[in-house]
């Protein structure tokens, strides 16, 4: 009798630890996933945040490309906004001429190999430096994590407006010699004459991806906004509407992607 009750005891307590050790291993699973979190990213520098910190952050970022010469994909494309126009005749003439400045702006997708010069395949042209911004030059200046990866941050700039000589105008420079636009017009002699333009730079903004580990830039697009005014020669059959002054806004946008910031191995080059 005494030993089934003792028995009796004995699976009551089996059954009870049993349960209990049950439960602690199913809180110890939950705490191990609620304290399981991804690696921080160590940053390269400290995080900017403020206007200077941020210019300063994007210019470090975007000239170590001159330096270190990674391969690098340029798109550029352009279009025209608000061409000035009058009368049905005028209006065509005009935007033959907005549209002519369009194309010698538009481009199609060129590619730099790794360790190719890129004086000349970025902003500023000619120069060591792709950036020469002061934060002067900047009206909105911000810096943001990548919502869908944690390893980079975006730069956006929005610079102050200025013309054709002022400081942000460097970076913002359209890549077309003023000659070879003039030169597009050749077909329209018939019709209207344009010996000269002014342009001036409205809200252009820059937009930049970095990696926080390496401070090496992975993307970066300019939209360079601007104000073109000119002195037009009408001729011919539109000779009566005489010498207006007009204006339109082209919007040209560059684009730099898929940078190889390592020399390729020659596996990969074959």
């Amino acid at each position: 009798m005494r030993a089934s009750i003792l028995l009796k005891i004995a699976a009551l307590l089996l059954a009870a630890l049993t349960v209990f050790l049950t439960a602690a291993c199913s809180l110890t699973g939950d705490e191990a996933e609620e304290t399981t979190t991804e690696p921080e990213v160590v940053t390269m520098v400290a995080r900017p945040a403020d206007t200077a910190g941020i210019v300063s952050f994007y210019n470090a970022a975007v000239n170590a490309i001159k330096a270190e010469k990674p391969g690098v994909k340029r798109t550029v494309w352009a279009d025209v906004r608000d061409v000035d126009t009058g009368d049905n005749a005028e209006a065509k003439a005009l935007i033959a001429f907005a549209e002519h400045f369009a194309d010698a702006l538009d481009d199609q997708s060129e590619t730099a190999e790794y360790g190719s010069d890129l004086n000349d395949f970025l902003p500023v042209k000619g120069s060591a430096d792709v950036s020469r911004l002061s934060p002067a030059d900047v009206t909105e200046a911000t810096l943001t994590d990548v919502e869908d990866d944690r390893y980079l941050y975006e730069v956006k700039l929005v610079l102050a407006d200025s013309d054709q000589n002022g400081p942000a105008a460097g970076a913002f420079d359209f890549d077309a010699d003023k000659s070879e636009i003039l030169n597009t017009f050749t077909d329209y002699r018939d019709t209207v004459e344009v010996s000269d333009y002014d342009v001036s730079y409205n809200a252009c903004e820059i937009y930049a991806r970095v990696n926080k580990e390496t401070n090496q830039v992975v993307w970066l697009k300019l939209v360079k906004n601007a104000i073109v005014t000119a002195d037009v020669n009408f001729t011919g059959s539109l000779e009566s509407m005489g010498e207006p002054r007009i204006s339109f806004n082209p919007q040209q946008t560059q684009e730099y992607s898929d940078f190889g910031w390592e020399a390729p191995t020659e596996t990969a080059a074959e």
